[in-house]
């Protein structure tokens, strides 16, 4: 895929400007310039989301529509430990997670459509030494009906683009349309489903005709996928677990919406602490079961939370109230003599910046400021210092 010339000339030039590159023919007419700035480039885009990947100067990366939808290292290591066994991935894409379940499992049958795609990844799979992977050329579903093996896992990651390029969001709409593999899960197999953080949870679980758990995978307060799990043991009420893994233990919160549903909502004035809960909680709907016995909501539609002494637990970030106000300047003015704060707000006409112009504020600083309806369903300010816990 690379020559050992092209692979230093890219490691040479890694930091560089791709468009650059690309338009300096006379200076390095050996080259196929076009195919080492698109390398180049996608290898800058990729630094995080897959570093390892991208420390290895012998991998080739696929067309730029491939690796949207790919997993982050990230993502994909904590999928693999899910896994165990034989391994089915049956919508194959850049083999990110194919090369994670390797780690893990005891066989991985990597299956891809597209030929190029597919022999790209056996190239760059066997450049990381990954020898239990068999890349099989053709449709996953096709595959698992006539496969004589049964798998411990199947995976799946279909398109959620239609043939037009829309978004979809309902299972049916996907392609491969995962409700087409729901009838081939044997007794002993497993179907590991990833999706979009867009996916409504609730129409999905229902959509599945039930689920055994869900996880919403999070990196630095960002949810980046959902996954399902399902086998013959499924539930219509499945514990729903949120991960950040960009924190010492990923495990954030966990449970069921069911609870969710039963639970009572407290609600109550701002006291000394207000917290704001993580994004993966509110994806997960998790807006009442967050509440405990000190912690409370400050009105019912305005997902923020209030206590009277410090709860270091609470699955978000936490702030100290220094004081509350209306929609005025005239009592932030002694707080903010520069008139520089963070603004957020929950449940509040307007945006942050329609609040920032109004009272004439610039961004930046060490206070936030929080823009909400109170308990009495009033528009309230309440300006506050973020705890370090």
């Amino acid at each position: 895929m690379l020559s050992l010339e092209e692979q230093h000339f890219i490691q040479v030039h890694a930091d560089q400007d791709p468009h650059q590159i690309a338009l300096s023919g006379k200076k390095y007419p050996s080259y196929d310039l076009s195919k080492l700035a698109s390398q180049i480039q996608t290898r800058q885009k990729l630094a995080f989301k897959l570093p390892s990947w991208v420390s290895h100067a012998n991998l080739f990366f696929p067309p730029s529509i491939s690796l949207e939808q790919a997993s982050s290292e990230a993502t994909a290591n904590f999928k693999a430990n899910i896994v165990h066994g034989n391994v089915l991935d049956a919508s194959g894409g850049m083999g990110v997670d194919s090369a994670a379940f390797a780690k893990k499992a005891n066989q991985v049958v990597y299956v891809e459509r597209q030929q190029d795609l597919k022999e790209i990844t056996a190239y760059n799979h066997a450049q990381l030494g990954h020898t239990n992977i068999q890349h099989i050329l053709g449709d996953g579903l096709a595959y698992l009906d006539q496969a004589d093996s049964t798998f411990d896992f199947i995976y799946l990651d279909p398109a959620r683009r239609n043939a037009k390029g829309d978004k979809v969001l309902l299972f049916k709409d996907c392609e491969p349309n995962v409700l087409d593999f729901l009838p081939l899960i044997k007794d002993k197999s497993q179907l590991l489903l990833k999706t979009s953080p867009l996916l409504d949870l609730e129409r999905a679980i229902l959509e599945l005709d039930g689920v055994d758990k869900i996880w919403v995978v999070c990196i630095k307060n960002e949810v980046k996928e959902i996954l399902f799990l399902k086998s013959k043991d499924a539930t219509l009420d499945p514990v729903i677990e949120v991960i950040e893994l960009n924190s010492k233990s990923s495990y954030l919160f966990s449970g069921t919406l069911g609870t969710e549903k039963s639970k009572q909502t407290k609600v109550g004035n701002i006291s000394n602490f207000l917290y704001e809960p993580h994004p993966g909680l509110l994806k997960a709907g998790f807006f009442k079961s967050v509440e405990t016995e000190d912690v409370f909501k400050l009105n019912s539609n305005t997902h923020l939370y209030s206590s009277k002494e410090l709860d270091t637990k609470f699955p978000g970030k936490s702030f100290q109230v220094i004081e509350t106000g209306p929609v005025d300047m005239g009592w932030l003015k002694k707080h903010l003599p520069n008139k520089q704060v963070n603004i957020s707000t929950r449940n509040f006409p307007g945006k942050p910046e329609d609040l920032r112009k109004k009272l004439k504020l610039s961004d930046g600083g060490d206070l936030t400021l929080f823009g909400y309806r109170n308990h009495l369903n009033q528009v309230e300010l309440a300006l506050t210092q973020k705890c370090t816990i």
